[in-house]
């Protein structure tokens, strides 16, 4: 057990460590970088030949056309130009349904570089600086570009994650060794409240803050569920060290905040730890659920295993179930692994709907991706589906993506190879399109 936390513990400091060399790395212009932005161009008609398109099940032969942005297989009236894919596997762009990026100038350019380079077009920002996040939003949601949901701050308990990090952060506090020197002071700090996350105590604080929520135009709302079977018992605990990753808000107020955000139109992300956790989301309606329990290490106070069920739910709700792809890069101990096979071995034969996502600053999905490839976790068009369909939907419910469909936006990569095959083909890149406009001048020849 104390070696699981030991593994746990490292892993986290890794991620924040990166957060903080992203965060402060020179500002650069997204405007020098060739893959950022591209020269704004008239809404145009291409023809797209010997192409192998991606149909949910295979890849065919077929010619699309890009009509202002929106594919089709009709023949429009004129073309402007002709685009030979010369045998290339067409995709859907990939998503990434849990990061941490966009939300700070200083880092900004070298991230939508990072995730248009690897064809993750879509990002869901599942906690983050609200005021970040307004800052650069005129360099995101557009054609070149990444587009972006955000949180913009979840709801939590007095000393509960991710008050932590948020905190040490707007203190300015950028190394471990200055987290631990003033843990203390980090914990009573609240610069960041009401910005990267909301204390809900109570349901009159839900009622209170809820106008202040909304205010900022979340594009969901993201809740903190860890290991919410103990609620009770941390509340009279005040931390003065670093390194306590647990808390959030009171599960009996879930159902509340659910139908709040369902009345007003925004779905409802919640991070859990727990079977527990896992159990009050579902039943409460919830929309998505950030990670699975046990993902990372198993406490002595966790049951990670889900209940049939609670799994029957997921399902029947067509709840979407984010797995962190990060954890795939590094070796997992027994007991996540034996969490893992358990809540699987329920969900995986009812068709539940999984997504990707990095929860790692710094990188896209894509790493762990091939990393869950080679594990055997699903097949290679499983996976491919989960990525581009999946991970889209529940990113940007609503908009005609992850597909490769007539009146869909004419979004999409070109790979060298068949990811079918070889899964590491999502790497080799040759091409990339989005919302009818060519991502990289220097690709406009495939």
């Amino acid at each position: 057990m104390e070696e699981a936390s030991l593994v746990c513990l490292r892993r986290r400091l890794m991620v924040l460590l990166i957060i903080l060399a992203f965060q402060f790395l020179p500002l650069r212009p997204i405007i020098s970088s060739p893959t950022s932005q591209v020269t704004a161009q008239e809404r145009r008609t291409d023809k797209f030949i010997n192409g192998q398109w991606f149909d949910g099940k295979g890849f065919r032969r077929r010619t699309y056309y890009s009509v202002n942005g929106i594919l089709t297989q009709r023949r429009p009236k004129s073309v402007d130009e002709v685009i030979d894919l010369k045998s290339g596997y067409v995709v859907p762009p990939f998503g990434d349904s849990h990061c941490h990026h966009f939300d700070g100038e200083r880092s900004v350019a070298q991230q939508i570089d990072m995730y248009l380079r690897d064809g993750v077009f879509y990002a869901k920002v599942t906690n983050n600086f609200r005021s970040g996040a307004r800052r650069v939003a005129a360099l995101v949601n557009k054609p070149t570009s990444v587009d972006v949901s955000y949180a913009h701050g979840g709801l939590t308990s007095n000393y509960s994650h991710p008050m932590d990090v948020y905190e040490a952060l707007a203190l300015g506090y950028y190394t471990y060794q200055q987290w631990k020197a003033n843990a203390a002071k980090i914990w009573e700090s609240r610069k960041a409240e009401n910005d990267a996350y909301y204390i809900i105590e109570n349901a009159s604080d839900l009622d209170r803050k809820w106008p202040l929520i909304l205010e900022g135009h979340p594009d969901f709302i993201k809740i903190f569920l860890r290991d919410s079977e103990i609620y009770q018992q941390r509340r009279s605990f005040v931390p003065t060290t670093w390194g306590r990753d647990d808390g959030g808000i009171d599960p009996k107020l879930v159902p509340a905040v659910v139908e709040k955000a369902h009345q007003a139109h925004l779905r409802v992300t919640a991070a859990v730890n727990s079977a527990y956790d896992f159990h009050v989301a579902v039943n409460a309606g919830v929309d998505e659920i950030s990670h699975l329990p046990g993902y990372q290490d198993v406490g002595e106070n966790e049951n990670c295993a889900i209940t049939r069920e609670d799994a029957a739910l997921t399902v029947k709700r067509g709840v979407y179930l984010t797995l962190v792809t990060s954890e795939y890069e590094h070796e997992r101990t027994k007991a996540v692994i034996e969490n893992e096979t358990h809540n699987f071995a329920l969900l995986k034969p009812l068709r539940a709907k999984f997504a990707l996502g990095s929860d790692a600053f710094g990188r896209t999905p894509t790493s762990g991706a091939i990393a869950m490839s080679k594990l055997g976790m699903f097949d290679n068009l499983e996976l491919l589906k989960i990525w581009c369909e999946n991970t889209a939907a529940t990113i940007l419910p609503g908009r005609k993506i992850g597909h490769l469909k007539e009146g869909y936006e004419a979004s999409f990569l070109v790979l060298k190879g068949n990811p079918l095959k070889d899964f590491e083909q999502v790497k080799a890149i040759r091409f990339r399109f989005k919302q009818g406009e060519i991502i990289g001048l220097e690709e406009r020849k495939p």
